[in-house]
């Protein structure tokens, strides 16, 4: 008898604070705390499976996810918002969110449909800025360059949110940055480094780095040099042997270099970095 008074007791002072649990799970979500967030959405789904603050629970719990490090488990409670949901305005966020999670986790052609999806089924969606935005970064992960700028520009040109035309402008400026920067080419990088060890790097603007390859490489060779001219074997095997190594790590990293010169990481990193600072 008491367990059921115990019972009865707990369902009803559930049913007096259903959204706390909600509020809860957010605060969790906001600190960080992963777990917790999750615990207190699967709470509250597991007392109220046809609550009003369902579909929200579902979007706080696929975040906490995706943050927590399961994007799969992240983006399926998101996909799964949204088909329940689809008419409602959480249906759109998530939608949104599972394009916004692909982009940031690095599934930019699947970002690239789901966002193309969110325009057509929300025309005049509550979310049409921010994922036209985040749609021309999918273009640019995408290399598709002059299909981004040309959107860019009109997104500056007709947006009505000030911050995310602040925004835009910004990512323009790296943008063009970015496309005007001459490349390096791989055989003048190699061919450098065979005359000059620690060439690669300078050539890529690490100098730092390309004058402690030289002046190692340089210095071994004069010490494995003495030792010849001494009739020191161990010393002209000993840096002959490290001046040989450092000889190979020139010649690596002038291939390795032009590659990260010529690369779009930074880009991808500014456009991540954008994006998770509304998300």
């Amino acid at each position: 008898m008491k367990k059921i008074i115990a019972l009865l007791v707990l369902i009803i002072a559930s049913s007096l604070y259903a959204d706390p649990l909600i509020d809860l799970s957010k605060t969790f979500l906001d600190n960080k705390e992963y777990y917790h967030a999750i615990t207190e959405c699967m709470r509250y789904q597991y007392c109220y499976p046809d609550g009003a603050q369902y579909p929200e629970s579902m979007l706080i719990m696929s975040k906490a996810y995706f943050f927590g490090g399961n994007y799969y488990r992240a983006t399926d409670i998101a996909h799964e918002c949204y088909q329940k949901f689809s008419t409602t305005p959480w249906g759109q966020r998530a939608l949104y969110n599972l394009a916004t999670m692909r982009l940031l986790e690095g599934s930019a052609f699947f970002a690239y449909r789901n966002f193309q999806e969110y325009f057509s089924m929300y025309p005049e969606g509550i979310l049409k800025e921010q994922a036209t935005l985040n749609f021309i970064y999918t273009q640019a992960v995408l290399h598709y360059y002059s299909d981004a700028e040309k959107d860019l520009q009109q997104f500056i040109a007709t947006s009505s949110n000030e911050s995310l035309k602040s925004e835009a402008a910004q990512f323009a400026q790296v943008f063009n940055d970015y496309q005007k920067r001459p490349k390096k080419h791989l055989w003048l990088s190699v061919a450098g480094s065979l005359v000059f060890p620690g060439f690669g790097h300078f050539y890529t603007g690490n100098y730092s780095v390309g004058i402690m390859s030289f002046v190692s490489t340089a210095a071994c060779a004069a010490l494995a040099y003495r030792g010849y001219t001494h009739d020191n074997n161990f010393q002209l095997v000993f840096f002959g042997l490290a001046g040989f190594t450092f000889y190979q790590y020139s010649l690596v990293s002038a291939v390795i270099n032009v590659y990260e010169y010529n690369s779009d990481t930074q880009l991808k990193e500014a456009i991540r970095l954008s994006v998770l600072k509304r998300f």
